[in-house]
């Protein structure tokens, strides 16, 4: 059985990513799949059915499950109601590390992380009960995700209807020493994607012939280093355009990119325009955000 490797895309001005998906936004849809973030997946409504690992079985009315680092799974949302929500949190290692564990409040939720190695359904009860607290992400900023989130993680570790999926060891025949080299890869890129980066500098990073890393590379995720590096630069030139007052040139060279043209050829593929067709959409957006907010209603 095939079982890709996924990134996940961190902005710098995030901790942990939160996205909220209705029946019209698009969520990339992969088949089996693995990623080294621990993952909260909450389904308002709707059955569907969960394979984690070789662990299978049919949810109804919504879905509230944890998972652990690398535990391959496949995707767990389903269509059958438009007016259904589908919310993902996922968070690394590092920050739980670097950041939870500076509380000694938190012992107790480390502890409850540590659970969700082996995977946690829980109950309708707990799903129905904390609803409205994920469906809250969708209207909150930044600072009240995080919070939002802590908040919930406390409410999930103190939950009594709550069981382990897995009972032993995965099953899946999963190459982890690709995996860790991935994960290495990919932190490499995310420290230092504004640098020349070829495949011959992360194949001496690995170890391996440069030959060797690309089939590595292409036999755990699907698809070419290359590509897939061009693919992260151009998200971050996205978050950067989003969230930074630069021209394209400057973005271009912090995001790694030296040719104009290509740069703008890449961005293109990835994002269905040109840099500067991105920025006038941009532009057009927060006009007519400040347009309705400075809206005056009739008296």
């Amino acid at each position: 059985m095939q079982v890709s490797y996924e990134q996940i895309y961190l902005e710098q001005s995030e901790s942990l990513k939160i996205e909220t998906y209705t029946s019209t936004s698009v969520c990339h849809t992969i088949n089996w799949h693995v990623h080294p973030e621990y993952e909260i997946v909450f389904i308002k409504n709707g059955k569907g059915s969960i394979q984690i690992d070789s662990h299978f079985e049919q949810y109804s009315d919504g879905l509230l499950v944890f998972l652990g680092p690398n535990m391959p799974h496949m995707p767990f949302g389903n269509k059958q109601f438009k007016n259904n929500r589908e919310v993902v949190i996922q968070f690394s290692e590092r920050f739980i590390h670097q950041k939870l564990a500076l509380f000694p409040e938190f012992g107790g939720l480390l502890k409850f992380i540590e659970k969700s190695r082996k995977g946690i359904i829980f109950s309708s009860a707990t799903h129905k009960k904390l609803s409205s607290l994920f469906l809250k992400f969708a209207k909150q900023n930044n600072t009240e995700k995080l919070l939002n989130f802590i908040h919930i993680l406390y409410q999930l570790s103190s939950s009594q209807d709550q069981r382990a999926l897995l009972k032993g060891k995965l099953s899946l025949d999963i190459n982890k020493h690709s995996l860790e080299r991935i994960s290495k890869v990919y932190q490499y890129i995310n420290d230092h994607y504004a640098e020349e980066i070829r495949s011959e500098t992360m194949a001496n990073e690995l170890g391996l012939t440069p030959n060797s890393f690309c089939r590595m590379f292409k036999a755990s995720t699907n698809r070419g280093f290359i590509n897939f590096l061009n693919e992260f630069r151009v998200k971050k030139a996205q978050e950067c355009f989003e969230h930074q007052d630069q021209t394209i040139a400057e973005v271009m060279y912090q995001c790694g990119f030296n040719d104009p043209s290509y740069f703008s050829r890449q961005f293109k593929k990835y994002c269905g325009m040109p840099p500067s067709a991105y920025m006038d959409q941009l532009q057009t957006q927060k006009t007519k955000s400040l347009s309705t907010e400075n809206c005056i209603p009739p008296t």
